[in-house]
């Protein structure tokens, strides 16, 4: 086996596995009856109070949900009243979204052909209900690593490391699908290949190229 092989794939899972992260947003800003981008301002002014990035606060544990929730509403007055309670923001965000299918059977043709399969996924407490709805059975994935659990997220290199050590791996046998440049140019920092999600045919085409018809 050559060292620089690709062993281990690596899937985020919203924006991913899920439709686009800005559908869900949008979901949100429609129940709340506020447009989508004063929602998201809303979003990244709390962030920047508190001095962390977007969802940060969530994706690391800090903060549960019903918190969070009320200090965004607080955050949107006097301007914007929310209309539903944003305490209860992941039930709007993942309402009547469904699995990408065609991704995921695809993920697991994967590791049917001998490659190593995990879900490293930035991820919140609450929502984990509605992502076991979805994936009732994430035993297909080898390996899975949640930013609220282990207080690390993407797109800091440690989260990335643990990754590695997960299965073992060098940074060259490892593979990164993810929906986000920034998190994908972290990845490539350390020296992982990645693919940027943006639909299914060109990810499928991407993997293609990267993988072939190889086995593991």
């Amino acid at each position: 086996m050559e060292t620089d092989e690709v062993t281990v794939v690596w899937a985020d899972f919203g924006g991913v596995l899920t439709p686009p992260v800005d559908d869900a947003l949008r979901q949100v800003a429609d129940a709340a009856g506020i447009p989508v981008h004063e929602l998201l301002a809303g979003i990244r002014r709390l962030a920047a109070r508190e001095g962390t990035d977007l969802l940060e606060p969530l994706e690391r544990g800090l903060i549960s949900q019903r918190e969070w929730g009320r200090r965004l509403t607080a955050e949107l007055a006097p301007a914007y009243v929310p209309r539903v309670d944003l305490g209860d923001f992941g039930d709007y965000w993942y309402a009547g979204r469904l699995l990408n299918r065609e991704l995921h059977d695809a993920l697991v043709a994967l590791r049917g052909r001998g490659f190593r399969l995990g879900m490293l996924t930035n991820s919140v407490h609450e929502w984990e209900v509605h992502r076991s709805a979805m994936i009732p059975d994430q035993t297909v994935f080898d390996r899975v690593i949640k930013s609220h659990e282990t207080g690390l997220r993407k797109p800091e290199p440690e989260i990335y490391r643990l990754a590695e050590e997960a299965f073992g791996a060098t940074p060259r046998e490892c593979l990164l699908i993810d929906d986000t440049e920034v998190n994908c140019s972290a990845a490539e920092a350390r020296g992982w290949r990645t693919v940027r999600h943006r639909d299914n045919a060109s990810t499928l085409a991407a993997l293609g190229a990267l993988l072939g018809g190889r086995e593991r």
